[in-house]
């Protein structure tokens, strides 16, 4: 039985997956350390390599043919550098992949976290086994996403392409979002921009179960779901302008799926007349919309460490 190792890096925790791949593909185990970003490099990963050597030895060590990981900013990938990455201020230009090779003693691959979403979909999803164009959109504090095309990954010619939160869904006033510019579907559909359209609603005075200072999109959702006509009419518009930015990609890579994960792709069923109307409103061509299909991930929660996991597999084809 062959194993890996995947490792999530991100801002606040660094998530770990020791994943058994082939037919009886499964997350063995998982855990997670704090990032703690003021660290220096060196620390940093030295805190990650002991972290994954745990994780393998409390499961019996098993044989690993290797690790991937996922990381977020702009990765190159080919040299194994972490170029630059807001949420991991001491890590410019640091070879993160070979500094973790010398600590592990196992061949190392990296990319960047929205491109290994994606291949983890590909990868191993029994849902998204044979398709050749797929994009995956992740749905948390941010919005991230990669795309599958022609059964490859597309990355650019710096591993920065597909930078999918960004598209713009609105250029008439459009909301700040936290990459500077104003009017990207991540200022609407991350968790601030949820929140945002909620407590604007709540303003104008519409009555609702919902609680001004505790607005996750998990609190709208089970208002929507409970029969809050306002929670259910928020998700409604937070749906329309994810279809805008799916009209987009629909129209740019004529992909056959669009999945969703994340935590907000818990509330697709509240999302999806939304994202009905604006594709309906925006797709140019009914044939390439109407035969894509959107679906919740098979791994909505875990995506981004078997994505992880899926980098090291796909480069080694």
């Amino acid at each position: 039985m062959q194993y890996i190792v995947g490792i999530d890096i991100g801002g606040t925790s660094v998530k770990l997956g020791l994943i058994q791949r082939g037919d009886g593909f499964r997350v063995v185990a998982q855990s997670s350390i704090a990032s703690q970003t003021s660290d220096p490099a060196e620390v940093f990963v030295e805190r990650i390599a002991t972290a994954v050597k745990e994780l393998i030895q409390k499961n019996g060590t098993p044989a690993v043919a290797g690790v991937g990981v996922g990381c977020p900013g702009l990765i190159d990938p080919w040299k194994g550098v972490v170029r630059t990455s807001p949420n991991l201020p001491n890590l410019p230009n640091f070879p993160l992949r070979d500094e973790l090779k010398q600590r592990l003693a196992m061949p190392i691959e990296i990319q960047n976290d929205a491109n290994a979403a994606v291949l983890g979909e590909w990868i191993f999803s029994p849902a998204s086994r044979g398709v050749r164009n797929l994009i995956v959109l992740t749905l948390g504090t941010g919005v991230g996403g990669g795309v599958v095309c022609d059964g490859h990954l597309l990355v650019g010619a710096d591993n920065a392409a597909t930078e999918l939160g960004h598209i713009k869904v609105e250029y008439s006033d459009g909301a700040p979002c936290g990459c500077g510019r104003r009017g990207c579907v991540e200022a609407y559909v991350g968790a601030a921009g949820i929140a945002r359209i909620a407590q604007q609603r709540l303003a104008s005075g519409f009555r609702s179960r919902l609680n001004a200072t505790a607005l996750t999109t998990k609190d709208i959702a089970q208002a929507a779901a409970a029969g809050d006509a306002l929670a259910a009419d928020v998700l409604k518009t937070v749906g329309g302008y994810l279809g805008r930015g799916m009209a987009t990609l629909i129209d740019t890579f004529n992909p056959e799926k669009i999945v969703l994960a994340g935590g907000a792709s818990a509330a697709l069923e509240w999302l999806r007349p939304g994202i009905a109307s604006a594709l309906a409103e925006y797709a140019s061509f009914p044939f390439t919309r109407d035969r894509c299909i959107i679906e919740r991930s098979a791994f909505p929660d875990d995506i981004n460490v078997i994505g992880a996991a899926a980098t090291y597999l796909n480069a080694q084809k």
